[in-house]
């Protein structure tokens, strides 16, 4: 499996010099994202692409080429994978669409194409699918032109049963400075599937969390087993559960759908968390890299009053309880206030409080406490504001720093998020030292997910 993801070159059958060529992107995305191996670019008509010569006689290809890429004309694939097999390639993104998703009564190029790879031992990919993304080898085999250059390398793997879905999966886990390690495009699945990808992802060094689209599933028992071995968080978000999804599904990627009520309950017991839509999956992604929450009683610390009562409906909705805290406690804490007119409570208004030490407090002392599972901060920031603080901890980097200490030492999440402009919520992110939620509530909706993966897997 390792060589779809890390090989030492690759050939791309389907390559033209003209402009509207796909197979030619093949090439340039993985050149971009930095892959360094041979590249083989094989076409029916003599040219140049990318400083490289088309190959027009497959059979001058090397013996043992690690991996291909196909990018012909269905009723070629079969004849394609015939010359591959000869030349001892067992590895194949077959990108072409066409079959079963176009045709499901004999189509002769879909069983031709598996008998073609059964009779030389190839494992491949798809057909109908975009195919890997790399950036630790700089494998990048889709055929659309990307932008690859905002592409980020991080803890996540993702299972896509969609080429569109996958491609906006890239940009969206690197906006939001997760990153991803891996990112695999099935398709109509006709060989390798989501059973195959999990359990190779669940072994990876290189993947901490699996993330997955999914439009189908093929052997729901299966990918329950692995899940509840699995000690790296898997996230699902499942699609084609309406009637009118699925007439698109299978014509999409030949996806028949599930009953989504036994899908949803199988999925919950195996300690999977389900996703409604991609920016959730990078949601649980943040959530995931916290501590476990063991419970549903927060703390709940705003340095907004308006905010403090947002999150205090946003906890209701997700099914926390924000407890009273100690009077004793809160007492202390409002003996940090400055003009003394705000009455603490839970959630807490912090508006009347610039102090680093006072927070260092509050938190210190709500983490400790047995009826406390986690802590929502909202924290206002202003790199004017932040000068305030003091002590080394006016920088990004030094308040994230000093957050992630805390949360490490109670071994209890903190859900952090910003009142901001945008663009310093993004500068936070971007020092990736500790999880940062673009808003308030979708830090609480946050710790709904990571509360929904402790349960399942205290199960």
């Amino acid at each position: 499996m390792k060589k779809f993801f890390h090989p030492a070159e690759f050939a791309v059958f389907g390559v033209a010099a003209n402009s509207r060529n796909l197979g030619k992107n093949i090439i340039s995305n993985s050149l971009e994202l930095g892959f360094t191996g041979k590249i083989y670019p094989v076409g029916r008509e003599p040219g140049e692409v990318h400083g490289q010569r088309i190959i027009t006689d497959p059979r001058s290809l090397p013996q043992g080429i690690d991996l291909a890429v196909i990018l012909v004309p269905a009723k070629f694939v079969a004849e394609t994978l015939e010359m591959c097999g000869q030349k001892g390639i067992h590895h194949a993104v077959i990108s072409t669409g066409g079959f079963r998703e176009f045709d499901d009564q004999d189509n002769p190029a879909e069983s031709d194409l598996v008998g073609v790879a059964g009779r030389y031992g190839i494992r491949f990919i798809g057909p109908n699918c975009i195919g890997v993304i790399c950036p630790e080898s700089g494998l990048c085999t889709p055929f659309n032109p990307m932008q690859v250059g905002r592409f980020k390398k991080g803890p996540v793997g993702l299972i896509v049963q969609s080429g569109g879905v996958t491609t906006q999966c890239a940009y969206c886990f690197s906006e939001q400075h997760v990153g991803f390690s891996k990112i695999i495009s099935m398709g109509n699945k006709l060989d390798l599937n989501e059973i195959d990808f999990l359990n190779y992802l669940i072994h990876d060094e290189d993947t901490e969390q699996i993330h997955m689209y999914l439009e189908s599933i093929e052997d729901g028992r299966e990918l329950t087993r692995l899940a509840k071995t699995s000690r790296k968080p898997i996230v699902i978000f499942k699609s084609n559960v309406s009637k009118t999804a699925s007439k698109i599904a299978y014509s999409h990627t030949a996806a028949l759908s599930n009953d989504d009520r036994i899908a949803d309950c199988a999925l919950r017991q195996a300690g999977i968390v389900r996703v409604e839509d991609i920016h959730q999956m990078t949601v649980a992604a943040r959530a995931l890299q916290l501590p476990p929450l063991r419970g549903n009683r927060l703390a709940v610390i705003s340095m907004s009053g308006g905010f403090a009562v947002i999150l205090g409906d946003a906890c209701e909705r997700y099914g926390f309880e924000c407890p009273p805290l100690p009077r004793e406690l809160m007492d202390q804490i409002e003996g940090f206030r400055r003009a003394g007119v705000i009455r603490m409570s839970n959630p807490m208004d912090f508006g009347d409080v610039h102090d680093i030490k006072a927070l260092a407090f509050i938190l210190n002392r709500c983490l400790a406490l047995d009826n406390i599972d986690g802590v929502v901060l909202s924290f206002m920031y202003e790199p004017e504001i932040a000068k305030i603080f003091g002590d080394g901890i006016g920088t990004p980097e030094q308040i994230l720093s000093f957050i992630k200490r805390m949360s490490q030492e109670f071994n209890k999440p903190i859900a952090l998020s910003f009142l901001a402009e945008r663009k310093y919520i993004k500068d936070f992110k971007r020092t990736n030292v500790f999880p940062v939620f673009n808003a308030p509530v979708e830090s609480v909706r946050g710790l709904g997910l990571l509360r929904d993966y402790s349960k399942g897997k205290a199960v």
